[in-house]
């Protein structure tokens, strides 16, 4: 694919004062990387100039998107992302494909020419929130790729730009002057006072002090093969396409009772345990981690702006299980692992967390999950873009959506659910994997 970037520079941030908005406690606990996100569309498409002007006019609706940030705790500040005229602003790439076509890259999949179509980023390097590249094809089909840090949006904070920028491209009504989108610790509001019914160090957090080691039944150690670094090109990115009819009888497997992330996600957790042969006896201890948006169950409680709000709301749900007894279970009984998980981190757990950030933001906290590239792993970090509606993003113009994928993920057991946009829809699940672990999933993904 013969990428050629014709034009590189900067959006700048709004012309205000400059302020410093320190990290909220869901930023603190929220991977310290970029998110690439691939949107193809089909022709015909807006201009890029109409696709720039929307933009300019939809990013200072969210002024992180263009800040600075200071992550480090310097002489022991407190991280921050410093908006206004002191921020960074957002770096664009305008590029042109013109020896191919866009349906000759369709269904969008993993593949080492995709990373010519977004912009190079480097962990801990990046001095950008925001980076986007226009790609521009042939046929006129369009890829837009976007990354993004993670402590400063989560994916339905994302959604929210997306849709904000489509909506001013199309000329709906954005307007130029309202008010930016609620974001920062500002716009959380704990209780009075703040009191935490749930430890957050030691589950978000890592403890003061290391914990003493304990018998849980784990494994003390994990097999031989995982017990390691590969390097990250080793990771293999795949990408699984389940039916409609086939995400139907996974339901019907685990007796209708769960929804389709419970299922589809309990079924791909069980198949990547296989692949990696730790339900092959032993004492092997694996996990499903979940994100959990907790935006819903916050509601009511006043803990969040009424309308909207802009950054992360998001904590990880964990349920765990030894591999053996994943393998020789059902499939509904994996299912009810992954509901019971996600279930424990109701509204009051959120609450708790929000409290807690309250209580102790300001200090020197470490999250207590690492997201270490080419680390091989037991576990599985699941994401569900299902009810994110960004397969229904319209940039106008006739052309429509017929590709969605996330960039390069270099962690070994990423999962990622979300909408297929084939004939027929379904569920794609993009997978990250060692690359032996995946040339096994792949033979037994769809048994």
């Amino acid at each position: 694919m013969g990428v050629q970037v014709q034009r590189t520079f900067v959006v700048p941030p709004a012309a205000a004062p400059s302020e410093e908005v320190p990290l909220t406690v869901f930023d603190l606990a929220a991977p310290t990387y970029h998110v690439t996100v691939l949107f193809a569309f089909s022709p015909p498409n807006p201009t890029n100039q109409a696709l720039l002007d929307a933009l300019s006019a939809t990013l200072p609706r969210s002024p992180l998107l263009t800040a600075a940030m200071r992550l480090d705790r310097r002489a022991g500040a407190r991280p921050c992302f410093v908006t206004g005229k002191g921020g960074a602003g957002a770096l664009v790439l305008e590029a042109e494909v013109p020896s191919s076509v866009l349906s000759d890259h369709l269904p969008l999949a993993p593949s080492p020419g995709l990373a010519l179509l977004h912009p190079t980023v480097r962990r801990g390097a990046a001095p950008y929130v925001l980076m986007l590249q226009i790609n521009r094809f042939a046929c006129g089909g369009i890829v837009i790729a976007s990354s993004t840090h993670h402590q400063v949006a989560d994916g339905h904070s994302m959604t929210m730009f997306f849709h904000a920028w489509a909506d001013a491209v199309r000329g709906d009504g954005l307007d130029v002057n309202c008010a930016p989108v609620p974001y920062g610790p500002a716009a959380l509001a704990p209780r009075r006072p703040p009191r935490c019914e749930y430890e957050h160090r030691g589950a978000e957090f890592l403890p003061r002090s290391p914990a003493p080691p304990h018998d849980d039944g784990r494994a003390s150690k994990p097999p031989a093969e995982v017990d390691r670094h590969v390097d990250t090109s080793e990771i293999t990115n795949m990408l699984l396409h389940y039916t409609s009819e086939f995400v139907a009888e996974l339901k019907c497997a685990a007796h209708n009772r769960y929804t389709t992330f419970e299922a589809v996600s309990a079924h791909v957790w069980r198949k990547i345990t296989a692949a990696r042969g730790l339900a092959d006896g032993g004492d092997a201890h694996t996990s499903i981690r979940i994100a959990v948006n907790g935006r819903g169950r916050l509601d009511g409680t006043g803990a969040l702006p009424a309308v909207g709000f802009f950054g992360n709301v998001v904590l990880t749900a964990i349920s765990g299980t030894r591999a053996a007894a994943l393998a020789t279970g059902t499939l509904a009984d994996a299912a009810a692992l992954v509901r019971a998980g996600i279930r424990a981190l109701d509204g009051g757990y959120f609450q708790s967390f929000v409290d807690f950030g309250a209580l102790h933001g300001d200090e020197d906290l470490e999250p207590a999950c690492a997201d270490e590239a080419g680390m091989l792993s037991l576990d599985v970090e699941a994401d569900s873009w299902l009810h994110l509606d960004l397969h229904r993003l319209d940039f106008g113009c006739g052309g429509r959506l017929v590709g969605m994928l996330p960039g390069k993920v270099p962690q070994d057991g990423v999962v990622v659910l979300m909408p297929s946009l084939r004939k027929g829809g379904g569920i794609d699940v993009f997978v990250a994997l060692w690359e032996k672990h995946a040339r096994e999933l792949s033979a037994i993904a769809y048994t």
